[in-house]
């Protein structure tokens, strides 16, 4: 991360990707204890989520598609075959994995963004340090966990009452393709503007709502470089979730348990891999997307303000003015 702003400022897809692995490998003992302690936790939960929900659950999640096209009676006959007491466990079931997730999720991405920012200002970063921090961004993350997750509950929603919708009046494959092409873009912009916002409800002043309009803002003149780096992670990241569930869940190869457990330690090897890469680039897009638009880091201040979190008080901000950007937040921002 020793690149001047100017350089920041016309990194490309392949640029930003460098970058991040040379992050990585330049400072892989303070991330291999971040991926020991947060990420492998993370990864192994969503493993075992997926693998429990269809080894036990199989009756109510039996076929995803049918359920997503055609909602109504496919509820409505799974329902009508599953007891009470499974529907209890099935939603405390579902609850315990997705507090488990948010939880492991936002605490190795906070560590993450603090560890890339103290990097970038030349900082001393150590474990112990990142766990005084870590905790002091907590509520700040949660609120803007709160605000895109119903962002993208609402937008699923509609998604799918829209696709419902065609395949009751329209009942034309290609149309529903067609349709899931806009879903599956703005399913990306979402993904990105969720990724940034939890970067700047980190280093910057705002957080929850403020930080998802803040990153949309920022990512002007970037979104066709956001959106490429969006699909990239993602679709390496479905390409090991298919994996995963075609050859160790569903047995569709027919191997034997020994490669089945072979290949399941590989996908987890994998998922650790994704979900640090995706955390890491996520820093890196935010500081490429400041340096297109001119907004001049001040490494002291930064410096000052990630400093602020390992004492006893929340890092404070002058009035009206972001500390760490150099710049007042009344000053025009370019949008190129």
């Amino acid at each position: 991360m020793d690149a001047t702003q100017e350089e920041m400022k016309f990194v490309g897809l392949l640029g930003i990707f460098s970058k991040s692995f040379k992050t990585v490998f330049a400072w892989k003992k303070i991330f291999t204890q971040i991926t020991l302690t947060l990420i492998l936790p993370l990864a192994i939960i969503f493993m075992a989520h997926t693998e429990i929900s269809c080894r036990f659950f199989h009756q109510i999640e039996e076929d995803p598609y049918q359920m997503f096209v055609n909602a109504y009676e496919y509820y409505r006959s799974y329902i009508s075959q599953t007891t009470p007491t499974e529907l209890l466990f099935y939603i405390l079931f579902k609850i315990t994995s997705i507090v488990l997730v948010t939880l492991f999720s936002l605490l190795s991405t906070a560590a993450v963004v603090y560890t890339i920012a103290s990097v970038y200002t030349g900082g001393d970063v150590t474990y112990r340090k990142l766990m005084k921090v870590v905790p002091k961004v907590w509520k700040r993350l949660t609120v803007s966990f709160i605000c895109m997750f119903l962002t993208f509950f609402a937008y699923n929603l509609i998604s799918s009452v829209v696709f419902f919708l065609s395949s009751v009046i329209l009942m034309e494959f290609y149309i529903l393709f067609a349709i899931s092409i806009p879903y599956i873009v703005g399913f990306l912009y979402l993904a990105i503007v969720w990724q940034l916002a939890i970067v700047i409800s980190v280093l910057e002043s705002c957080y929850g709502l403020k930080a998802m309009i803040k990153s949309m803002d920022l990512m002007k003149g970037k979104r066709r470089l956001a959106l490429m780096v969006s699909f990239l992670l993602y679709g390496l990241l479905v390409s090991v979730v298919f994996m995963y569930l075609a050859l160790v869940v569903f047995d569709a190869a027919e191997l034997a348990a020994v490669w089945q457990a072979a290949i399941g330690i590989l996908c987890c090897v994998l998922f650790v891999i994704m979900f640090l890469l995706i955390m890491v680039i996520q820093t890196v897009l935010y500081l490429v997307c400041k340096s297109h638009h001119s907004e001049a880091i001040d490494k002291v201040g930064l410096s000052t303000y990630l400093g602020a979190y390992l004492s006893n008080s929340q890092p404070a901000f002058m009035v009206g003015e972001d500390i760490q950007l150099g710049r007042s937040q009344n000053q025009p921002v370019s949008h190129v």
